[in-house]
């Protein structure tokens, strides 16, 4: 059976109501997770409950109580009996209508639902969209909010590039990430992304990823870059928590360089790192 856990308890899919006047179905006011459940165990919860916790905060939603959201998750991922899955938590100010002002208060609508986890690609290809930019002065370039539709949009004009995935800019015209991912290179050996101040998301996996690669002595740097610099990469690869680590086999049309050598070693980093 195809289960949700919504508000504190589980239910049939098509039987669960989400109210009519929630500000997450109105008006996008809400923040959401995405995370990999292996072998019944999340994949770094811990930093994706921070990240939560901050959009929260930000949004001026209060908390829910993460106690009770981990026993529903567990209580959730069992009914559906998946052991490999992707469970998403969303959380948004819950039924008080459409308008610009709204109170806090614990009135939150909180949703969790698991579906089995898809394979990894191989690899993507990616286009350069310039028409959806990330501004690290707006809320959705710095917490991953439900409204998705500057990125959706990405999406869509590298559907019709005949693309996979979409990179997008900063304001400044910087490479931020992919409209799902965040964004990595190899040049020479060095490993270099965007910037948080490019807009780019605070990234589970990237936040992981940097800090095991540093570990061990691989050299990483984190700045704000041209589109030119990431066409001359030796080879260039995405990350997010549901599929890990992904080379780009192709850039705006053109097939992209082949993964190094040392594809196999950051993706072992990347799938190990907590």
């Amino acid at each position: 059976m195809n289960l949700v856990w919504l508000n504190g308890a589980l239910a049939p899919i098509d039987a669960a109501r989400i109210d009519p006047q929630d500000r997450g179905f109105l008006l996008g006011d809400g923040a959401f997770e995405t995370m990999r459940l292996e072998a019944g165990e999340l994949r770094r919860w811990p930093r994706h409950r921070l990240r939560l916790t901050r959009a929260l905060e930000a949004l001026e939603i209060t908390a829910p109580d993460w106690s009770r959201i981990e026993t529903g998750i567990a209580d959730l991922v069992q009914a559906v009996g998946l052991e490999a899955a992707v469970v998403r938590l969303t959380v948004s100010r819950g039924p008080l209508g459409g308008g610009m002002t709204a109170r806090s208060g614990d009135t939150a609508t909180v949703l969790a639902t698991a579906q089995p986890a898809p394979e990894r690609p191989s690899a993507l290809s990616a286009h350069l969209v310039d028409e959806s930019r990330r501004d690290v002065r707006n809320l959705s370039s710095r917490h991953k909010l439900t409204g998705y539709a500057d990125m959706l949009g990405a999406r869509r004009a590298a559907h019709r590039a005949g693309a996979d995935i979409a990179i997008v800019l900063s304001g400044a015209g910087h490479v931020s990430s992919a409209d799902s991912a965040n964004l990595f290179w190899v040049k020479r050996g060095v490993v270099f992304t965007p910037a948080l101040a490019c807009g780019c998301l605070p990234g589970t996996t990237r936040a992981a990823l940097i800090e095991s690669l540093k570990a061990r002595g691989v050299a990483v740097e984190e700045g704000a870059y041209s589109a030119d610099q990431l066409g001359d990469a030796d080879w260039i690869f995405v990350t997010n928590a549901v599929t890990g680590l992904t080379p780009v086999a192709e850039l705006n049309g053109r097939r992209a360089p082949a993964p190094g050598a040392d594809v196999a070693l950051f993706r072992a980093v990347c799938d190990s790192a907590l």
